[in-house]
């Protein structure tokens, strides 16, 4: 059986089992909790302990102060609020596949034993490349994230704490996949 599958439909696993949990029930936590995703609560977590929310509305609270924020900047702080919540989804989704994708290679390791074993192998890498997509849109969210904090930390003095919080050591991640 190859290996390629088991690792893939763990890392799937893992990668549910951090979106559904950590920072309370039913909270997705994104770069070491940086960024909370609990509802339709996303929460920053910044420089020097510094908290902070955005809504859906793109409105940004440092504390429970409102910041003011120009039309560019509240599409800015929606599209990163929109990101956020993309990744618990995806998170979500690609945890599914991964779970999804074990069960395939657990039946087919019957059918490998029944020497049935290239319907088995043509099975387990759709089901691989069906993890894989989940996770690329992962990546893709990620990105969306960084483009909206770069672009927020560069206009927007209040968001300077925040402006770290994604990093660019994950900008490839599609692309290795």
């Amino acid at each position: 059986m190859s290996i390629r599958i088991p690792a893939l439909s763990l890392l799937a696993c893992l990668t549910l089992a951090g979106c559904g949990h950590g920072a309370g029930t039913g909270s997705t936590v994104i770069a070491s909790g940086g960024i909370v995703v609990s509802g339709n609560d996303v929460a920053l977590h910044g420089l020097n302990g510094a908290e902070a929310s955005i809504d859906a509305s793109g409105s940004l609270f440092i504390g429970d102060r409102a910041v003011a924020v120009d039309a560019a900047q509240r599409n800015q702080l929606q599209q990163y609020y929109e990101a956020a919540q993309a990744v618990r989804e995806h998170g979500i989704a690609t945890g599914e596949a991964g779970v999804s994708s074990a069960a395939v290679a657990i039946k087919n390791a019957a059918l490998r034993i029944l020497d049935v074993g290239n319907q088995a192998d043509r099975q387990d890498a759709i089901a691989a490349q069906h993890v894989r997509e989940a996770a690329n849109m992962i990546c893709l969210d990620l990105r969306q994230i960084k483009a909206a904090q770069d672009q927020l930390g560069a206009t927007l003095p209040a968001f300077k704490p925040y402006a770290g919080i994604i990093d660019d050591s994950g900008a490839d991640c599609a692309a290795s996949s």
